[in-house]
């Protein structure tokens, strides 16, 4: 079932005079009215046929009209703070003492540096770049923010003469992989591992084909790890509220020390 980011994605891609893109922006600007209303009424309003709004449904993979407005519910009633991976108590602090907030901010961004200089395994590392440079085909599966890390990588690897795949809807990832064989690479990117259980049928699909798998991660905990060759987690705890910041730091460094590998083989 799509997420609101599948929305998002739709809406980025698209010319926003499209009939998919209209009807997005008319749902996620009145999620609390959809509650309300029936599918008719929101067809309507959206100045297309109910069976347009079931074949919307059924292209973003939603099981129901009811699926869809349960969706829009719960993103609805979500708390801000809770999308910005806050607690409240820290929401608070923000809204009151700003100067106290970004400074406890940056003291977490800080000690999760310092966790990521003592926990990564630096000859994995290599051995990972190793098998990336041997490799016929690279491809990283990422989702939200990891597909722009992703794309970041993609652009840095391709400055070292090589070439990565960043297939970047759901239909084109099982597609890769399908294409995959012994002499490929597939990196699965993901900050706290909800890809894990969010897309079982895709790691499944990815544990079972004759690629090299791994997950690189800064979440520790609760894993399904055992489905891929390899983990490696950047970091030795988890740290919800700095978002991304260990892991673009950790594949960051893990780009620039495959160009100074690849600049010793020639």
């Amino acid at each position: 079932m799509s997420t609101i980011f599948d929305f998002f994605n739709y809406l980025n891609r698209h010319d926003p005079d499209k009939t998919y893109a209209k009807i997005i922006t008319y749902l996620l600007t009145h999620q609390k009215e959809v509650q309300k209303l029936t599918i008719s009424q929101i067809a309507e309003r959206c100045f297309v046929s109910p069976a347009t709004l079931t074949r919307f449904c059924q292209a973003f993979n939603i099981p129901s009209f009811s699926s869809l407005r349960e969706l829009l519910n719960t993103n609805e009633q979500m708390k801000s703070y809770n999308s910005l991976r806050m607690k409240e108590s820290d929401f608070r602090q923000l809204q009151d003492r700003p100067d106290a907030f970004l400074a406890d901010y940056a003291a977490e961004i800080t000690l999760a540096l310092q966790d990521i200089l003592k926990t990564i395994d630096y000859p994995a590392v290599d051995k990972l770049l190793k098998k990336i440079q041997q490799a016929d085909k690279v491809i990283f599966i990422g989702y939200t923010t990891t597909l722009e890390l992703a794309r970041n990588m993609q652009t840095a690897f391709i400055a070292s003469n090589k070439l990565t795949n960043v297939p970047e809807t759901e239909e084109l990832q099982k597609q890769a992989i399908k294409q995959a064989d012994e002499n490929s690479v597939i990196l699965v990117l993901s900050s706290y591992g909800s890809i894990l259980n969010s897309h079982v049928e895709l790691i499944t699909q990815i544990s079972n084909c004759p690629a090299y798998s791994i997950l690189i991660t800064q979440h520790t905990q609760n894993l399904i790890t055992n489905l891929l060759d390899q983990v490696l987690n950047v970091t030795s705890t988890n740290y919800v509220q700095i978002g991304n910041y260990p892991l673009e730091f950790f594949c960051d460094y893990l780009v620039r020390r495959y160009a100074s590998l690849n600049e010793k083989r020639k």
